[in-house]
């Protein structure tokens, strides 16, 4: 067979397969998003459930095993989080193979629900808040027999700087600066935990219970304040912190690493526009202004941290 980097399974064969895996008369499987992993809709007559279909070269199936560890774990917490549906033996990873070898998925439970929409609101981001609040305290418990690799410097920052720099060394001395800068500032920060790594508005759903949270494919043990980077950015900072603070502290460490912790992002997800996403992209979409943005963000960071 020919090698292939990515392949697209076909949604009724999908549910065929699936069905007899986890013992689910499914009736319907339809392809929702397909970007960094696949993620398909799949219903019986009588429930529905969620599908993520994983990367070939993204993560192994143990790692995997240490993230649905975690959603169980907060789950069994009380915050909320989709509930992971086990195979008949226990697991809650299966393999499927594919043209490019076995890909790694698991199965969610369907949550009814909607995405927040612009114009947000202070309202919206004090319960974001409180619900990222419970997220890192449920999580702080949270041990596993599986090894999750940290979102340390070494991965988060030297590892895609060198990538990036290896396609495109026009803004070296920039990001070789920065990435000076964020080592030594973010050297002696103490708070290390559990993130999400991804808290956004993107990975929430308003649902009657409350905000659940979604989406731990970057989760991983580092930087708390690694979680605030984002929303920090945003005119709801103050809203966020208010909701945050009715259950843990914010406190002028982490706001003082913030900014480094910002470039440490922005430097992560140059590398997957760069680079990870023209693999199965194309090199067409470094010109959809994904990249360009990031930069100009650095610049911006530049200007003050330099």
């Amino acid at each position: 067979m020919f090698p292939t980097l990515r392949s697209l399974p076909d949604p009724s064969a999908l549910a065929a397969h699936l069905g007899d895996r986890y013992g689910l008369a499914f009736t319907r499987c339809t392809l929702l998003r397909s970007l960094v992993n696949d993620v398909y809709e799949l219903a019986t007559d009588d429930a529905q459930y969620v599908l993520k279909l994983y990367r070939r070269d993204w993560r192994g199936a143990d790692e995997i095993r240490w993230e649905t560890g975690l959603s169980a774990h907060l789950y069994a917490a009380g915050v909320l989080v989709p509930e992971v549906h086990q195979l008949p033996d226990g697991d809650t990873v299966g393999l499927l193979e594919t043209p490019e070898g076995p890909r790694p998925f698991t199965l969610l439970e369907y949550v009814v629900g909607s995405k927040p929409r612009p114009p947000f609101t202070d309202e919206l981001y004090v319960a974001f808040g409180a619900q990222l609040a419970a997220f890192h305290d449920a999580a702080q418990s949270y041990t596993s027999p599986y090894f999750r690799r940290p979102a340390e410097v070494a991965q988060r920052l030297d590892e895609p700087l060198a990538e990036i720099l290896a396609v495109d060394d026009t803004e070296e001395n920039l990001l070789r600066s920065l990435a000076g800068a964020v080592r030594n500032n973010i050297a002696q920060y103490s708070k290390a935990g559990t993130c999400h790594g991804d808290a956004s508005m993107d990975n929430v759903l308003l649902t009657e219970q409350g905000l659940l949270l979604l989406d731990f494919d970057l989760s991983a043990p580092g930087p708390l304040a690694a979680d605030f980077a984002g929303v920090a950015t945003t005119p709801h900072w103050e809203a966020f912190k208010a909701g945050y603070r009715t259950r843990r502290p914010i406190t002028d460490e982490d706001e003082a690493v913030i900014p480094y912790l910002q470039v440490v992002g922005r430097i992560f997800n140059l590398r997957f526009h760069l680079v990870d996403k023209p693999r199965f992209r194309g090199s067409e979409s470094r010109d959809e202004g994904w990249a360009a943005a990031e930069l100009e963000g650095l610049r911006a960071a530049a200007d003050v941290l330099l």
